[in-house]
Order: structure tokens, then sequence, then C-alpha cells
């Protein structure tokens, strides 16, 4: 009976010291219109699956979440919340997102070979769209974007050949997730 007293207190115990740092921890959320970059789409006779490029972004995230009023300790979580591809194109028959029926956005750190997908749109609507948003996928992003550098690269299918150059212009949101201590 003793040590069941005893081992119920120790429970009760641990509850109370539990409960107590909860309390004492605030939770803070904030997003940020990211990165934007462009990357320029090459000629090519190939059709079918195609890299379309590879951006490297600096990640200031110290700085980032210094303006909020905490430090990247702080941060628990980064996800990415919208990625958004616009196609600048000048030449007489401009490209549009008809080319491609399917795309996708994936992250590497920037001496890693290995990429992980983030967002993608399959199918990609037809109809002439210069413009689209990307669908993206709950993935933890945090130990990429908490790095000095990391690379993004595009990718897809085309169902044809690009007879000119033309630029796909991407703008990437995220959200910042983190706990302070009060």
């Amino acid at each position: 009976m003793k040590n069941l007293l005893s081992l119920a207190l120790v429970f009760m115990l641990i509850s109370l010291s539990t409960s107590c740092d909860d309390e004492n921890l605030t939770g803070f959320s904030f997003s940020n219109d990211y990165a934007t970059a462009t990357i320029t789409v090459d000629p090519t006779t190939t059709q079918g699956d195609i890299d379309l490029g590879v951006l490297e972004f600096e990640s200031d995230i110290q700085g980032l979440v210094s303006g909020q009023g905490v430090g990247v300790d702080n941060l628990k979580s980064i996800k990415v919340t919208a990625v958004k591809l616009e196609i600048e194109d000048t030449d007489p028959n401009p490209y549009t997102f008809d080319l491609v029926t399917r795309i996708k956005s994936e992250i590497s750190n920037v001496a890693g070979t290995s990429f992980i997908e983030f967002a993608g749109k399959d199918p990609v609507p037809t109809g002439g769209q210069t413009e689209i948003f990307l669908d993206v996928q709950d993935v933890e992003l945090i130990n990429y974007f908490k790095q000095t550098k990391f690379k993004v690269k595009l990718n897809g299918f085309t169902t044809d050949s690009i007879d000119h150059s033309f630029n796909v212009k991407l703008t990437m949101s995220a959200t910042f997730k983190g706990e302070i201590l009060k």
C-alpha cells in the first residue's frame, strides 16, 4: 500500500511540473512572403520529364525571427503555405502552362543531391494560364530553412519541345511557428 501511495504521489508531481511548464510557454505564429526568384527555361527538343531549373535561396531566418521579437531557437516549425508560378514571356508566341501536364517543386540543402517534394500540380489546368498556384504539401521544412542556404528545384512533364527561352517567376510564402517562455 505504501508503494502504491508513493507511486501516486510521483505521478501527481510529474503532472504538476508538466502543467506548470505548459503554462509558462506562449506559442507564436507568423507568415511571411519568404522569397521571389526567377528561373530561365531554355529551349529544348526534350519532351516528357523536364527540369525547369534550380534556385538557390539565402536563408536569413535570424533576421526574420528577430524582427518578430523571438530567436531561431524558439522556432518549432516552418512550412511553405503557398507557391505561385508566373510565366514571363515576351515572345510573339508566348508560352502558357498548357506546355506542361504536371509540375512539382522540391527542396534540398545546398550540398545535397536528394530533394523532397513540397508542392506540385497534377494535372496542370489548361486554358492558356500564365499564373498558377501549386498545391502545397504539409511537410516540415525547418531543417532546410535554418541552413544559411537551400535549393528549390522545379520540374515537370512537357507535351512539346520548347523553341525559345522564357522566365518562370516563383513566389514562395511560409508560416513560422514556435514557443517562447513567459
